[in-house]
C-alpha cells in the first residue's frame, strides 16, 4: 500500500501534469479551428450590432442624403 508522501511526491505531479497538457491541446485544437478570430472580425464592422433591417435603413438614409 502507497503511503501519503508517495501519493504526494509521484501520483499528484503526474495527475495535475495530464490535466495541463490536455487543456494546453485543447485550446490548441481551438486556436487551429479558428476558434480566436471569428468575434474580431464581426466587431470589426461599425454597425455590427444592428440588425439587417436597420442597416438597411441607415444605408438607405445616407444614399438619400448624398443624392440631395
Amino acid at each position: 500500500m502507497m503511503d501519503s508522501t508517495t501519493i504526494l511526491l509521484v501520483i499528484v505531479p503526474l495527475v495535475l501534469g495530464l490535466v495541463f497538457h490536455a487543456v494546453k491541446f485543447m485550446r490548441f485544437i481551438g486556436f487551429v479551428a479558428g476558434g480566436g478570430r471569428r468575434p474580431a472580425a464581426r466587431n470589426a464592422q461599425p454597425d455590427a450590432h444592428l440588425s439587417f433591417d436597420e442597416r438597411v435603413a441607415e444605408r438607405l438614409r445616407e444614399l438619400e442624403r448624398n443624392r440631395n
